[in-house]
């Protein structure tokens, strides 16, 4: 393990060193990729140094039959793939080109980017399932409590929330009591009711709409009723 974890620090040590080679000379895109794979590796890096220290810091006890740390996995991840399609759709209603656009509207093309997940996310906060990460240290779940409080009070957008965490929702995010809905419902009946929505009453498709409150309140009553059927279903 801590072989496994000189070898990730050397790597990234390594990529850092030959972005700064890179933009020496003068190639800037050479220069992001091996940064960004620079810190690829330094944050796997910090990540297993934080599980030596923890398992160094706790008592020290003879193997049990316990189940295999599991990490939460991604109920969304927009993988950075949708912010190209929602621009295009952007500029085509706005009649505008991309390199034009302020940053005011490239938030805005955010908030078309996550159409898919933020009416399922606003949901969840409001109905008072959403739980920071278990994977999160104490100062991040108590700053992300926060920033929920303001979504659920309207002060916020859950676009937001996304922005924040690099367009990631993990599947722990969510209490237990409705995860397995959310999961059910997510990966099966919601986008085509999102889609349907999405052409009936805004005139658009995904990742062609902002985020509004208007729309989600419109648009809440079939998660709600969703809802209500998975626990008819599983009321025994």
């Amino acid at each position: 393990m801590i072989l496994a974890v000189v070898l990730i620090q050397l790597l990234a040590l390594g990529h850092f060193f030959l972005s700064l080679v890179a933009i020496m000379n003068d190639s800037v895109s050479g220069f992001i990729i091996l940064l960004v794979i620079g810190l690829f590796w330094e944050g796997l890096f910090i990540h297993f140094v934080r599980q030596l220290i923890k398992g160094k810091s706790g008592k020290t006890e003879a193997p049990q039959p316990a189940e295999a740390t599991v990490w939460a996995e991604n109920l969304y991840d927009d993988h950075g793939l949708n912010y190209s399609s929602a621009c295009e759709l952007y500029c085509k209603q706005h009649g505008k080109k991309e390199s034009d656009l302020t940053k005011e509207e490239k938030d805005i093309v955010w908030e078309y980017a996550y159409d898919d997940f933020t009416y399922l996310l606003m949901w969840i906060i409001e109905k008072g399932f959403y739980q920071p990460s278990e994977e999160w240290d104490e100062d991040i779940a108590k700053d992300a409590r926060a920033f929920v409080a303001k979504i659920k009070r309207r002060e916020e957008k859950p676009t937001a929330h996304l922005s924040g965490n690099d367009g990631i929702f993990l599947e722990d995010e969510i209490k237990k009591k409705a995860r397995a809905f959310v999961k059910e419902y997510f990966e099966g009946a919601y986008m085509d009711e999102l889609r349907a929505f999405a052409k009936e009453t805004l005139q658009t498709e995904i990742h062609g709409f902002p985020f509004r409150w208007e729309d989600y309140d419109a648009f809440k009553v079939r998660i709600d009723a969703a809802y209500e059927a998975y626990l008819r279903r599983h009321e025994n």
